[in-house]
């Protein structure tokens, strides 16, 4: 799953304009915002989030809110206004990557493929915390929207 900042007037261009923009996006197209790609640790980062008390803001962030387009054959976009996107950053602002991350080794066996945490992953999924505030900061900033684009 990949998420990334967006003007609001280019999500109301609809679905298809948005799935075309990410994959400009990566390819290589140059944005001053960037994407960050969730994958399968967008649970993980939801459990992370909720045991931090994000409360509805915890699958927001990992997940996006309202559906903007569904392909029907497994890619599916969903959306963050500016007002949600202003919200999660507060949230992540005030409690902090490190706060965050510090209890990855504690999620639950069910959120983690094979129940154990694999050597290393505690720093990719910091790092994809990282990247997730630092893309709610700079859209928070700029009063952008956030849109997750999930591809299956």
């Amino acid at each position: 799953m990949s998420v990334f900042p967006l003007a609001a007037a280019e999500t109301v261009a609809g679905f298809d304009h948005v799935v075309a923009r990410l994959h400009e996006l990566e390819a290589g197209a140059a944005s001053p915002y960037g994407h960050c790609d969730l994958g399968e640790e967008a649970g993980v980062v939801e459990e992370l989030l909720l045991r931090a008390g994000a409360g509805e803001l915890a699958s927001l962030a990992a997940f996006g809110g309202d559906v903007l387009g569904d392909d029907g054959v497994g890619t599916v976009c969903t959306l963050l206004s500016v007002d949600e996107v202003v919200r999660g950053h507060g949230f992540l602002a005030a409690v902090g990557i490190e706060a965050l991350t510090g209890g990855i080794a504690d999620v639950p066996a069910a959120t983690i493929a094979g129940g154990r945490v694999p050597h290393g992953y505690a720093d990719e999924v910091a790092e994809l915390v990282g990247e997730l505030t630092r893309l709610f900061e700079t859209a928070a900033r700029d009063g952008l929207c956030l849109v997750y684009l999930f591809e299956g």
